[in-house]
């Protein structure tokens, strides 16, 4: 008799925890994922069409600082302080992600398909490469994003042509991480408008020489 109470007492013990971990697991919110993109409507500024049908234009590599190198999504709540979300996260790495959109965003500025993402092969050597060093690509809600970046533009021979330091700020009213992203979105098609222009007038000043 006691071997049977004993057995029941474990049976109901059971299928009450089995029920309790449901409902956590239930509560528990789920992972939410997402990507930067080119921005649609890019304004062209009248370059496409003028760097030639050969030219072709590396971008990369990219370097992102530590706090921002991971899967999280950080947004910045104060000066000194961040907050890594465990439930939004980027569907790419961000390097890869940020590498794509400036490349696509690159390629509709110039009108051009020639553009390619490091790396690429030891024996490929592109007329003009994009190298950027990021120190900052956060936001903060119900404020704006910041994308500060050191970058440059070396030439076939691997000198470099031009080095420039961008410091963009984009607003940010939302609360919502899809607004954050969007808003990154925007700071990145600002910056490549201003790495555009520095290409396309080496270009230009190099057909004059």
């Amino acid at each position: 008799m006691k071997e049977k109470s004993r057995d029941c007492n474990f049976f109901w013990t059971s299928v009450i925890t089995a029920i309790l971990l449901a409902g956590c697991a239930g509560t528990s919110p789920s992972v939410t994922f997402y990507t930067l993109n080119a921005v649609a409507g890019m304004q062209t500024d009248n370059l496409q069409g003028n760097l030639g049908e050969n030219m072709v234009i590396g971008i990369g590599p990219v370097a992102l600082p530590g706090y921002l190198d991971k899967p999280q999504i950080v947004t910045r709540e104060g000066q000194n302080q961040i907050h890594i979300s465990e439930f939004h996260r980027w569907g790419n790495a961000l390097t890869k992600d940020f590498s794509r959109v400036l490349a696509k965003n690159v390629s509709v500025l110039l009108s051009t398909n020639r553009v390619i993402v490091y790396p690429w092969s030891d024996h490929f050597s592109p007329d003009y490469q994009n190298r950027l060093d990021v120190e900052q690509f956060d936001g903060r809600f119900g404020h704006s994003v910041s994308l500060d970046v050191r970058w440059s533009v070396t030439g076939r021979e691997g000198k470099d042509l031009i080095i420039r330091t961008s410091a963009i700020q984009e607003p940010l009213s939302t609360e919502e991480h899809e607004g954050l992203v969007a808003a990154m979105s925007r700071a990145m098609a600002t910056l490549s408008r201003e790495i555009t222009k520095e290409i396309h007038t080496l270009e230009m000043t190099s057909r004059t020489l």
